[in-house]
């Protein structure tokens, strides 16, 4: 048994963002509350004239500095309701479209984000119309229902998630990804290729999910190291947005080891979650090898080293090799060394941290426990 939930629209293509005022309008709302990551970008100034030519109001919020906290969800949520906006657009990476979609889900259902996040209030009402617009070719943020939020109070970076916070519309427009810096691209796209392969494998994976991994992995593999080294490659940052919006939508399957312990680790030690997932990805994959054989072989052929004849376990390690040759290759991290800056860790605390965290997880294809944990992070080190 499986179950999917996916945006009702997705479009692509250059220069449409600029279609924003015309679907809010065409939904007949009227002020939007807008997600942005920078109130000087001069894609706030050419989607506020949009909104404008069309009669919409809006209320900006810009106070995601990274990756979202509860203050920062609070406020957006007083903001949202006390401004009397019915619609909420985000444009932005990861962090502005998981600080939108938990803002929007919060203004009809009440309550604190920590509620939501801690103790599992549910979601009773339906959120406001929503859009979101990626910035960044990585989170697939535009494509879940997840929204990943640092806890204040404990340390804990943790999810929350309803079927109903996932955006009505994505747009992906690549000349918004145009010019990203190649660590930011590196460390996103690693996120996406991470998204793909651990979706892939995962006790969770449905024929729907696996279709969107397999060529999540073929765009990026291709794309990544181009868009990297030309960041005005339109063609490679297309082919990444699209990379990491089929990414998002395969994660729906549940994530795995690498990911498992990328989320609590990268909180812990300030870890940018893309450069924590490439750190953990390689050695997620070996320590599955076993337990996901074939599958680990048909991520060969999608990466394009697979080789004919060779058995499944010899293709699934061409797979590894060539993830780690796709790290090196756009320069993203292979070692937690340069963030522990020479302090040795406290591996029952880390051990307590993931089991806190992301413990509860359990599709990933080997089974995992806290000595695993411990074993993953001192290769990591």
């Amino acid at each position: 048994m499986w179950e999917m939930i996916q945006n009702r629209r997705v479009i692509f293509g250059e220069g449409k963002v600029g279609e924003i005022g015309e679907i809010l309008s065409w939904y007949g709302l009227r002020k939007a509350f807008f997600a942005i990551y920078d109130k000087n970008a001069p894609v706030y100034q050419s989607i506020c004239a949009d909104l404008d030519a069309h009669g919409i109001a809006h209320v900006a919020y810009d106070a995601i500095k990274g990756e979202p906290d509860l203050h920062v969800i609070n406020n957006g949520r007083d903001l949202y309701v006390e401004s009397g906006c019915d619609c909420t657009l985000a444009v932005g990476g990861g962090s502005v479209i998981d600080t939108a979609k938990a803002i929007g889900m919060m203004s009809t259902n009440g309550g604190l984000v920590e509620q939501y996040q801690m103790e599992g209030r549910p979601v009773t009402k339906l959120p406001p119309f929503y859009i979101a617009v990626p910035t960044t070719a990585g989170t697939g943020a535009e494509a879940t229902k997840v929204a990943v939020v640092s806890n204040n109070y404990n340390g804990l970076k943790k999810s929350l998630y309803h079927t109903t916070m996932i955006a009505d519309v994505t747009i992906l427009d690549p000349s918004l990804t145009v010019g990203l810096g190649a660590k930011a691209t590196a460390a996103t796209g690693m996120d996406a290729l991470s998204h793909a392969i651990e979706s892939y494998v995962s006790l969770n994976a449905n024929p729907v999910t696996e279709i969107y991994g397999l060529r999540a992995m073929e765009l990026a593999a291709k794309a990544l190291p181009v868009a990297c080294t030309e960041p005005d490659n339109l063609q490679a940052r297309g082919d990444m947005l699209v990379a990491s919006y089929f990414g998002g939508v395969a994660i729906s399957a549940g994530i795995g080891i690498a990911h498992i312990m990328a989320q609590p680790v990268g909180a812990m030690y300030k870890i940018p979650h893309g450069d924590a997932c490439s750190i953990f990805l390689p050695l997620a994959m070996e320590f599955n090898i076993d337990h996901a054989t074939r599958k680990y072989a048909d991520v060969a052929r999608a990466l394009g080293v697979e080789k004919i004849g060779a058995s499944d376990m010899d293709n699934a390690k061409r797979a590894i090799e060539e993830v780690r040759r796709i790290r090196s290759l756009v320069g993203a991290p292979d070692t937690l060394a340069p963030y522990l800056h020479g302090e040795k860790p406290d591996l029952d605390f880390v051990v307590d941290t993931v089991k806190k965290t992301t413990g509860h997880i359990t599709c990933n294809p080997r089974p995992v426990d806290a000595q695993v944990y411990r074993d993953i992070f001192e290769k990591a080190m």
